[in-house]
Formats: C-alpha cells, sequence, structure tokens
C-alpha cells in the first residue's frame, strides 16, 4: 500500500511510514481522537510547543538557526508557534470583552481625552488586535537587518527569527497577563510599559545570542535599534491615525480634547506605542 501523505510505497505490517514518519493506521475522527490528536501535537516532546519555547530560552540560535537550515522536525515551524501565540492573544481579548467591556482605558490615562475617541479607538484595539500584533514584527525586523546581522541574514529570515522571539514571549507571558487582567484592567494595562520593556530585553537577548557581537558594539547596537523601533512605532501610530481619518472612521471633533492639553497628546502618542507592542 501507498502512505496517505507521501505516497510512498510501504509495506502492510508497517505502523508508520518510513519516509515521511506518518501514521500507517488512520482510525475514523472522534471527539476522543481529535483531543489525543491536539495533545499529541502539542506535549508531543519530540516535536513539541514546549520543546520549542525551551529551545528559545536556552538556545535560541539553535531554533532560529535550525529552521533556516532545514530542519522542520524537531521544532515547531514559524507559523505554527505564531498561531499559537495570536491565539492567545484572541482569548485575552475575549476575556477583555467579557469581563469589562467598555471599562479598559485605551487611551494610555492620558488626561483630557474625548471620550468619543476613546470609544472608537478601544474599538479598533479589540477588533484588530491581531493585526496590530503581526505589525510589530516587520517593525523589529526592519532594524534588526540593518543592525544585527553577523548572520547574513535577509529581511525574510529577520521576520523568521522575530516571529519565533515574539510568539515565545507571548506564550511564557500569557499566564502573568491574564492573572493581571483579572485581578483588574488598570493593573493590567499599567503594566504593559513594563511587558514592552521586558519583550525588548527578550528580543535583544535573541539577537545577542544568534551574532555575538562585543560588548560595546552591542551596547551601541542595542540602544540605535530601541531608538529606531520607537521611532517606527510613532510613525505607524500617526499613519494609523490619518487612516482612519481619511477613511471617516475618526472625525477632526474626536480629537478635540476636553480641555486643552498637549501634554495628554503627547502621553496617549507614547502609551500607544507600548500597547501595540
Amino acid at each position: 500500500m501507498n502512505c496517505k501523505n507521501c505516497n510512498d510505497y510501504i509495506q502492510h505490517e508497517y505502523r508508520f511510514c518510513p519516509n515521511c514518519g506518518a501514521k500507517t493506521e488512520v482510525r475514523r475522527v472522534t471527539f476522543k481522537t481529535l483531543i489525543k490528536d491536539f495533545l499529541d501535537r502539542v506535549f508531543d516532546l519530540d516535536n513539541s510547543l514546549f520543546r520549542t519555547i525551551k529551545g528559545m530560552i536556552l538556545r535560541p540560535e539553535a531554533v532560529i538557526d535550525g529552521y533556516l537550515s532545514g530542519l522542520r522536525k524537531r521544532y515547531l515551524n514559524p507559523v505554527s508557534v505564531l498561531g499559537i501565540s495570536l491565539t492567545l492573544a484572541g482569548l485575552m481579548i475575549f476575556v477583555m470583552q467579557k469581563m469589562y467591556g467598555g471599562e479598559i482605558d485605551f487611551t494610555g490615562g492620558a488626561q483630557n481625552v474625548n471620550p468619543e475617541f476613546s470609544r472608537k479607538w478601544g474599538d479598533i484595539m479589540f477588533d484588530f488586535n491581531a493585526v496590530f500584533y503581526v505589525m510589530n514584527i516587520p517593525i523589529l525586523a526592519l532594524p534588526a537587518f540593518f543592525l544585527f546581522n553577523r548572520r547574513k541574514y535577509n529581511l525574510a529570515e529577520h521576520h523568521v527569527a522575530l516571529i519565533y522571539c515574539l510568539s515565545t514571549y507571548s506564550i511564557i507571558s500569557f499566564p502573568i497577563s491574564m492573572v493581571l487582567l483579572i485581578t483588574g484592567p488598570d493593573t493590567y494595562l499599567a503594566s504593559s510599559q513594563w511587558s514592552l520593556a521586558v519583550m525588548m530585553i527578550f528580543t535583544l537577548y535573541i539577537y545577542w545570542r544568534l551574532n555575538r557581537y562585543k560588548a560595546f558594539s552591542f551596547i551601541w547596537r542595542s540602544l540605535l535599534y530601541i531608538l529606531l523601533v520607537v521611532i517606527l512605532f510613532f510613525m505607524l501610530i500617526i499613519g494609523l491615525l490619518i487612516l482612519l481619518i481619511v477613511t471617516d472612521y475618526f472625525s477632526l471633533e474626536d480629537f478635540r480634547p476636553v480641555e486643552p492639553a498637549a501634554e495628554s497628546a503627547l502621553l496617549w502618542i507614547g502609551e500607544m506605542s507600548m500597547m501595540l507592542a
């Protein structure tokens, strides 16, 4: 008989295909088999999420270089890891909506912000959270392409590295974020700036492991990298606001503060750059 996955010939007594490793016996799909298949995919230590997360913490260069050099069986591929992190992010948004609804202030605590602007921006954050998450990847990858490239990665390969990096951080931080969210929305939002700082430290750790620059070289590259990332975040927010104005989602009246407060606008833009991360 032939394998249903790779169409290679296999003998009848074989339980697994010697070419691709797929099972030769396929049982009818039931709820029990669905649950078992899910647990096998996630908890199988030979090719698992946990093995990938452990690798990204202890030896990220092995995971990233392994995938880029063609290794596929030992670790989860970046698309799968990204899918898991997006699922957890979606679960977080679901909990936010069910537990707190409109109570969460996505304006970052800026004073005198128009309530209509706050409501509309909150809707955007809820509805397009996954889009904002994915947009972080090129923002972090582009400066890294110019500053952390001793291995001569192309831009697409830097995107792979950042997908592994951001997804790993999101998965690790998910339990903590969920506890903070259940504690209260204010506690969760107050922790966002610290979360961004830890994420940036983890990203720099990944690139240090990948490139092994000397101390002085790594420090100035890291400082310039952070500066460029912040600038790109500001550009993203401003570009997004312009797009929302052009498409009539926001009106100019929505930007009118309750009282004139230029410092509040600056605070809000700064907070948004943190929350989009």
